[in-house]
């Protein structure tokens, strides 16, 4: 598990709170575990009475964070309004995530571990595909996809305005996100590459990293500037197509 220097006590307590809460263990915090148990018991009384499981309550909650970040800043959002979006009271919400900065981290977690399992059946169907070739385009459409995914957009925006004054938010977008992306990607090249005498560029990790940055420069900086309606299917196809072309030129040592 990745660890994290710099992480403030009550951020802290809520990853224990998050994963025990999923988990469907007992909550206890050193705070005050009597008030915490006692109204995470009285959700769970509510979440029975109105036939909601905790996980259904909670994916709410998460969903009506994600629309109300990605139609406000994280200073402006406020746990009210997400709390009506959701159809649960304040009382609710502070019962599963203790902050807002609890609730920025849920959404981060909850959307990266979904892009992560959409990139991971990616490369599993990409083995069926022979060719390294075939296998790296189908990779770049799901890097692609992935930039200009409007949920990640949101996610993204927030974790860089955010990072500023939680730095462990953006360690953990990247190695969650990116360096995950290229490390697979690695694994990948790794299969294919050459028999040949080592050739300069012939380090599968540094090879991954060039291919990710390739496909992803120009879709992210043009979403960025409001462009993303420019990336049409064919945009996508021929982009992905051109710069693994100019890719595997560019380093022979992988076929």
């Amino acid at each position: 598990m990745l660890q994290y220097e710099g992480v403030d006590k009550v951020t802290s307590t809520w990853f224990a709170l998050y994963i025990a809460l999923l988990s469907g263990d007992t909550i206890v915090t050193e705070a005050n575990p009597r008030r915490c148990n006692e109204e995470i018991q009285a959700t769970r009384m509510t979440s029975s009475v109105q036939g909601n499981t905790k996980e259904e309550r909670i994916a709410r909650i998460l969903d009506a964070t994600l629309d109300v970040f990605s139609e406000f800043s994280f200073d402006d959002a406020t746990t009210g309004e997400i709390a009506r979006r959701a159809r649960v009271s304040k009382r609710d919400i502070y019962a599963y995530f203790p902050n807002k900065q609890a609730l920025l981290m849920g959404i981060v977690i909850r959307e990266m571990q979904r892009q992560d399992g959409n990139f991971r059946e990616t490369i599993v169907r990409s083995q069926n595909l022979g060719g390294l070739r075939g296998k790296l385009e189908s990779i770049g459409l799901a890097v692609v996809a992935d930039v200009l995914s409007p949920t990640m957009g949101v996610v993204r925006r927030l974790v860089v305005s955010e990072s500023i004054s939680q730095p462990f938010l953006g360690d953990l977008f990247f190695e969650g996100g990116v360096a995950q992306r290229c490390k697979l990607i690695a694994d990948v090249l790794v299969s294919h590459k050459s028999n040949r005498p080592v050739h300069k560029d012939s380090n599968p990790a540094h090879a991954a990293r060039r291919y990710f940055s390739m496909i992803a420069y120009f879709p992210s900086t043009m979403t960025e500037m409001g462009l993303r309606d420019e990336w049409s299917e064919q945009a996508i196809q021929s982009h992905v197509m051109g710069e693994t072309d100019d890719f595997l030129n560019a380093h022979p040592a992988f076929t």
